[in-house]
């Protein structure tokens, strides 16, 4: 039985978040706000993704990974 991805994906989370334990705040805030930038990112061009076709699809999933990644950042690391 093979590992779907989204589980794959939540157990090398799990392991990722266990060498926080040993951060000191600043890496922790750091880690923090390199996250929030990748998250952003990743779903404004999920939700990029859900507008047009073709040429005018690919534009809309860059530009939502842009604002995306960039209200993760502001979010998170400001």
């Amino acid at each position: 039985m093979a590992l779907k991805p989204a589980w794959a994906l939540l157990a090398g989370a799990a392991i990722a978040l266990t060498a926080c334990a040993d951060m000191t705040p600043e890496q922790k805030h750091e880690m923090g706000c390199v996250a929030g930038t990748a998250s952003g990112a990743v779903l404004g061009g999920l939700a990029g993704s859900l507008i047009g076709a073709g040429t005018g699809q690919a534009v809309a999933i860059g530009a939502g990974a842009a604002i995306g990644g960039f209200a993760g950042n502001r979010l998170t690391c400001g």
